[in-house]
């Protein structure tokens, strides 16, 4: 619910997927160039054991151990550093607390934990990845903040080596100087460029909000993760209308065009419910 909610409600935004092609994958190991070495010791140290490896012929991967734990810390040839992979393997105790906690109060809580990434990036706030699997259930991809904030859900893409959170383009300023306007102290968790619009997943005082820019960097939307905290319109409404109905989830949906409502997701119910300021409901497709 928390990933692409929106495309299904007020503005049918034209949305392609901006796709990588992958070459050069996995070449034999080989020394880093000078500059990308450097930016290495200069991060991690020069007595660190490291293997390097290529991957899609854009970035230079060091492979090392540190801690008990094994890293992939990605850099371009001119020794920018773009992102760090920390395998946690399966073990959801070795997490920081606040971590733990966001997890087991999810709805995943009893799902089986089959891989843990902590991953790294230069200007995004850390992010906890928890890959969890059910039998009869698609695998999902859970993405923590540092405070235990559940920010996104997805099926599992088996991105082993998450290609998906590279940053592929810097925050345009427009963007930036909207959010410092009004969400000030926002922690930014992921940005993605689609080919006709902006995505950006922001962490303000331990919740979580996806706003959306078009191309032109205007705002189109805010959706806030509200979980099963809901305001009692909500509630009243779908007691009545659904009665029996179990809310898995629920969005707080904010329009340029000065649309509000709240976007709920029922358990085991195929459609989604939409609920306007006045508590009349409609259904949407999942």
């Amino acid at each position: 619910m928390k990933t692409t909610r929106w495309m299904k409600t007020a503005m049918m935004l034209v949305a392609g997927t901006f796709v990588f092609t992958a070459c050069d994958n996995d070449d034999d190991k080989f020394n880093a160039p000078e500059a990308v070495q450097a930016a290495f010791n200069q991060q991690y140290g020069d007595n660190t054991r490291v293997e390097w490896d290529r991957e899609r012929g854009e970035y230079l991967i060091a492979e090392f151990w540190k801690d008990n734990k094994e890293y992939d810390a990605w850099y371009t040839y001119d020794g920018r550093w773009m992102m760090t992979e920390v395998d946690y393997g399966h073990d959801i105790q070795a997490l920081p607390q606040a971590v733990q906690d966001g997890f087991n109060a999810s709805a995943y809580a009893q799902w089986r934990v089959d891989d843990i990434d902590l991953i790294q990036r230069p200007d995004y706030t850390d992010i906890y990845k928890i890959e969890v699997e059910q039998q009869g259930q698609r695998d999902m991809d859970l993405y923590f903040d540092e405070n235990g904030t559940l920010f996104k859900e997805v099926a599992d893409a088996d991105d082993d080596r998450n290609e998906g959170m590279l940053p592929t383009t810097s925050l345009p300023n427009e963007i930036q100087n909207f959010i410092d306007e009004r969400y000030p102290n926002a922690r930014i968790a992921d940005f993605d460029k689609e080919r006709n619009y902006y995505e950006v997943d922001i962490i303000v005082n331990s919740q979580s909000k996806e706003i959306i820019f078009d191309s032109a960097y205007s705002w189109v939307l805010t959706s806030t993760d509200l979980g099963r905290n809901l305001p009692a319109v909500v509630s009243d409404a779908i007691n009545k209308n659904y009665p029996g109905k179990r809310i898995d989830d629920c969005d707080e949906v904010e329009t340029a065009q000065g649309e509000h409502y709240y976007l709920v997701d029922l358990d085991n119910y195929e459609m989604d419910i939409r609920v306007d300021e006045n508590g009349q409901t409609s259904e949407v497709r999942d």
